[in-house]
């Protein structure tokens, strides 16, 4: 697999992940969730438990993606913060 094509599969990852989050947040706010592209391979209250099931399944790190399911940060600062 090129470069390319993992970092085109994170970013699938990603978008599913904020797709699903509302009703990940939902159901099992605090835990985490393991996707592989589109596709959800598990939910953990541990993110090492998803790493062992993840390379039990044969997978390798660059495969997966793991993410916590918490609401996401939609503020962003640019340059220098200015304290009086």
């Amino acid at each position: 697999m090129t470069a390319e094509e993992i970092q085109d599969r994170k970013q699938q990852a990603l978008r599913a992940f904020q797709r699903d989050l509302p009703q990940l947040w939902a159901q099992c706010p605090g835990k985490w969730i393991a996707y592989r592209g589109e596709h959800q391979l598990g939910v953990a209250s541990q993110k090492h438990a998803l790493y062992q099931e993840c390379f039990g399944r044969g997978l390798r790190q660059d495969e997966f993606v793991i993410f916590c399911i918490e609401p996401q940060e939609t503020e962003i600062t640019l340059g220098p913060a200015v304290l009086d």
